[in-house]
């Protein structure tokens, strides 16, 4: 019997894993110039990614990550913090978005980070 238990908790783990879906969102520059993005995401795993693009005018680069992703959009001097294997969470950082659901699809404009950047200061 313990085993039959056993077997249906880690097909039921198995299948709640296999069926979360990743969360598509996409960052449009909305600029006349070209806009460097550098992006500092965690996942819920644990890893840790460092996306750095610089997005022509009208371009839009879109993701695929899990729900829980958090994501930081740093500034250059982060940007070279973590690219030296620093973490960025150390320094007290709040991500930019943690990804739920509802946030399947999003797009976030360019523009709009540098009027949430005015708004915290």
């Amino acid at each position: 019997m313990r085993k039959i238990t056993l077997f249906i908790a880690l097909f039921l783990f198995a299948f709640s894993v296999n069926g979360q879906e990743n969360i598509n969102i996409s960052f449009s520059n909305d600029y006349k110039d070209v806009y460097h993005l550098s992006l500092i995401i965690y996942t819920p795993d644990g890893k840790i990614q460092t996306r750095v693009s610089n997005l022509t005018p009208d371009q839009i680069k879109s993701y695929s990550l899990p729900v829980n992703t958090e994501i930081f959009i740093a500034n250059l001097k982060q940007e070279a913090f973590a690219m030296k294997g620093n973490d960025i969470k150390s320094t007290d950082v709040k991500p930019y978005i943690v990804l739920k659901d509802s946030d399947e699809k999003r797009i976030i404009v360019l523009s709009s980070l540098e009027k949430n950047r005015k708004s915290t200061q």
